[in-house]
C-alpha cells in the first residue's frame, strides 16, 4: 500500500500542480459559472490522461517496444508548451489588460492546454503500469494485500487532487502580485525539469553528447527529480500563502458599519482555513517524499545464523526448530574458509523447503521473511514459501537433505560443494 501511494504521489503531483497553477494565473478576477477556458483546461488534462492510459496499455501488451519514440516527442512538446506558458505569464504580469479577452489571453490558454495535455500524457503511463503489479505471482486474485495496494493507488490520486485543489483555493486569496511571481518561478522549475529530462534521454540514446559539468547536472536531476525538485516546486506555492496567513491573522481594519466588519472577519477566517489546509497538505507531501521514501528504501538486515549440531555426516537440525513455519538461516564454514549459508522452513502440508541463501540470478545476496513471503534482498522479489526448494526464477538454489527421527540432515559434501556459490 505505502509503495503504491509513494509512487503515485511522486509521478502525479507535478502535473496536478501545473493544472492548479494554470487555473490560478489564467482565471478571471471575477468567476461567474464555469468559464469556457476552465472547461478547455480540464478537457486537455483528460485527453492527456486518456492518451497516457493508451500508451501504458500498449507498453503492457509489448506493442510499444521503443519508449524513446514516445518519450522524446512528448518532452519536446512539454518544453515548448511550458516555455510558451511561462512567457505568456510574464507578459501578462507586465500587461494585465492583455489577459482574459485581450490579445494574449487566447495564446496563454492554448499554451496552458497544450502543457497540461503533454504533462499528464508524460506522467500517467508510469503510474498506470503499476496496475500490473497489484497481484504478485502466487497470490489470490482477491486478497487483503491486493486490496491494500488498490487503496494506496486510488488514495494517492485522491490526495494529489485534493492538494492541488487546496493550493488553488488558497492561492486565489493570496496577494495577486506575489502569487503570480511565485507561480512564474514554479513554471520555470517545471520547464527546467522537462528540459533536463529531454537532454538526459537524448544523451542516453546518443543523439547528443553531454560531458563534464553538464553530465553531472543531468545525473543530479535524474536522481533528485522526484524528491528535491518536487518539494521545491510545491514549496514555492507556500510563499504567497504565508503572506496571506499573516494578513488573515492580523487585526481586521475598521469598517464603516458592523455588518461590513463581520464580513471582513468571516472572509479572513475562510482564508486562514484554506491556507492552513494547504500547509497541512504540503506537510503530507513532505512526509511522503521523505519519511515514506526512506521507509521503502530501507535495506533489511539478514537475521543471524542459528545454532545447530555439526556431525561428521553433516549439519543436524531438529525439525522442532522449524515447526513455527518461519524462515530459519544457518551457516557452515567450508574447508576453504567460505561461509555457506542456507535457509529452511516448514511449508503448508508438512513438507520442508530447503535451499541456499542465494539464487542463480542475484547471487548470495540472501533472503528475509516479510508478511509471510520470502523476499530476495537484492531484487525485492516476493517468493511464495511453497515454492522454496524448487528451481526457477529467484528461488533459493535447492540443496539435498534428509529427514529422519525428527532431525534434518544436510550432508557435508553438499555444503562443501555449495561453497563456490558464496566464494
Amino acid at each position: 500500500m505505502l509503495e503504491r501511494f509513494v509512487s503515485v504521489v511522486g509521478g502525479a503531483t507535478l502535473p496536478f500542480l501545473l493544472y492548479a497553477a494554470a487555473a490560478v494565473i489564467l482565471a478571471p478576477a471575477l468567476i461567474e459559472g464555469w468559464p469556457r477556458s476552465s472547461r478547455w483546461r480540464l478537457a486537455s488534462a483528460l485527453v492527456g490522461t486518456a492518451g497516457g492510459i493508451i500508451v501504458a496499455a500498449l507498453r503492457a501488451l509489448a506493442i510499444i517496444h521503443d519508449r524513446t519514440g514516445v518519450t522524446v516527442p512528448t518532452l519536446i512538446v512539454c518544453v515548448l508548451a511550458d516555455a510558451a506558458l511561462l512567457t505568456s505569464v510574464l507578459l501578462l504580469a507586465r500587461r494585465p489588460r492583455w489577459g482574459a479577452e485581450g490579445r494574449l489571453g487566447a495564446v496563454a490558454q492554448v499554451a496552458a492546454c497544450t502543457a497540461l495535455a503533454a504533462a499528464f500524457f508524460r506522467a500517467v503511463p508510469e503510474v498506470v503500469l503499476q496496475l500490473a503489479a497489484f497481484i504478485e505471482p502466487g497470490e489470490e486474485v482477491v486478497s487483503s494485500t491486493m486490496l491494500l495496494r488498490v487503496l494506496g493507488f486510488v488514495g494517492a490520486w485522491a490526495c494529489v487532487a485534493i492538494l492541488s485543489f487546496l493550493y488553488y483555493r488558497a492561492a486565489r486569496r493570496a496577494p495577486v502580485v506575489l502569487t503570480r511571481a511565485s507561480l512564474a518561478v514554479f513554471l520555470t522549475v517545471v520547464t527546467a525539469v522537462h528540459l533536463l529530462q529531454l537532454l538526459r534521454v537524448l544523451n542516453g540514446t546518443q543523439r547528443i553528447r553531454i560531458t563534464g559539468t553538464g553530465f553531472r547536472l543531468l545525473s543530479w536531476a535524474a536522481n533528485n527529480f522526484e524528491g528535491a525538485i518536487l518539494l521545491t516546486a510545491a514549496a514555492i506555492w507556500l510563499v504567497p500563502l504565508a503572506v496571506e496567513l499573516a494578513r488573515a491573522l492580523g487585526r481586521a481594519p475598521a469598517q464603516a458599519n458592523p455588518a461590513r466588519l463581520r464580513a471582513v472577519r468571516a472572509e479572513r477566517r475562510r482564508s486562514r482555513r484554506w491556507v492552513l489546509a494547504s500547509a497541512g497538505a504540503f506537510t503530507l507531501l513532505v512526509l511522503t517524499r521523505t519519511v515514506a521514501v526512506a521507509k521503502l528504501n530501507e535495506v533489511p538486515t539478514l537475521s543471524e545464523p542459528e545454532p545447530y549440531e555439526l556431525a561428521a555426516s553433516g549439519a543436524l537440525i531438529p525439525t522442532s526448530l522449524l515447526a513455527d513455519g518461519h524462515l530459519h538461516r544457518f551457516s557452515y564454514e567450508a574447508t576453504n574458509g567460505t561461509q555457506v549459508r542456507w535457509i529452511a522452513l516448514l511449508k503448508n502440508g508438512g513438507a520442508y523447503g530447503v535451499g541456499l541463501d542465494a539464487c542463480e540470478s542475484c547471487g548470495p545476496s540472501g533472503y528475509y521473511e516479510s508478511d509471510g513471503k520470502v523476499i530476495c534482498k537484492r531484487c525485492d522479489v516476493a517468493i511464495n514459501p511453497a515454492t522454496v526448494g524448487f528451481k526457477g526464477g529467484c528461488n533459493p538454489i535447492p540443496i539435498e537433505y534428509t529427514v529422519e527421527d525428527g532431525t534434518m540432515l544436510i550432508p557435508t559434501e553438499v555444503l562443501e560443494a555449495s561453497a563456490e556459490v558464496f566464494a
